[in-house]
């Protein structure tokens, strides 16, 4: 009898787990900060000095644009047109059409190893267009800046292309090369000697000095 109460006693008998009990509490997973990639710096113009001087001009005439060209896109420039046959009172010696601007080719992408677009995002003028004044008894008018608009449509254009200097000449547009100071003197030449730069809706060119 006594044996059966203590197989009894010891079914019984509840065990308690007096282990301390793991620490469940899920742990925070602290995400790496991610590295910040500065911005690329914008492309510069591959031009072989910092600054330098394009010309729009016919040879034939006394109109010309002038603008110099920085690496960064900026650009600054004028253009005149001499008229001495408009002369009235108070401006006997004829009148000037000339504009001053500056602006900014903002977009600048390698096409290939001799040429490159640009997009012509600012460009403003010293004065409005159709603004008159006399000095020196000559009568100037503000006008567009000649060669970066289109002269029919009465609007600016935005893009452009840069020409190196030994682009082949049968990969540029024919009336772009018309601008060009050396096209008839050195017609035998298979390449540009110069910087030039095309504009797209007109193919008018601007050109560096030879």
């Amino acid at each position: 009898m006594l044996v059966i109460l203590l197989c009894l006693a010891a079914c019984g008998k509840t065990t308690t787990n007096t282990d301390t009990p793991a620490n469940d509490t899920p742990t925070a997973t602290v995400e790496p900060t991610p590295t910040e990639t500065a911005p690329p710096a914008a492309e510069l113009l591959p031009l072989s000095e910092d600054a330098m001087t394009f010309s729009y001009l016919s040879g034939a005439g006394g109109w010309q644009t002038v603008m110099t060209v920085n690496r960064d896109g900026t650009f600054s420039g004028f253009y005149s047109d001499s008229e001495l046959g408009e002369a009235g009172e108070g401006y006997p010696n004829g009148s000037i059409y000339m504009c001053d601007f500056s602006g900014k080719f903002g977009t600048i992408e390698k096409i290939n190893e001799y040429s490159y677009k640009l997009i012509l995002t600012d460009i403003s003028t010293a004065k409005a267009v159709g603004e008159e004044w006399i000095e020196d008894e000559i009568r100037y008018v503000a006008a567009e800046p000649h060669g970066l608009n289109d002269p029919f449509e009465g609007q600016e254009c935005t893009e452009f292309i840069l020409y190196l200097p030994d682009t082949p000449v049968d990969s540029v547009p024919e009336d772009f090369l018309n601008w060009w100071p050396l096209r008839y003197s050195q017609e035998t030449m298979t390449t540009l000697s110069c910087f030039g730069i095309l504009n797209v809706t007109t193919n008018s060119g601007f050109f560096t000095a030879q």
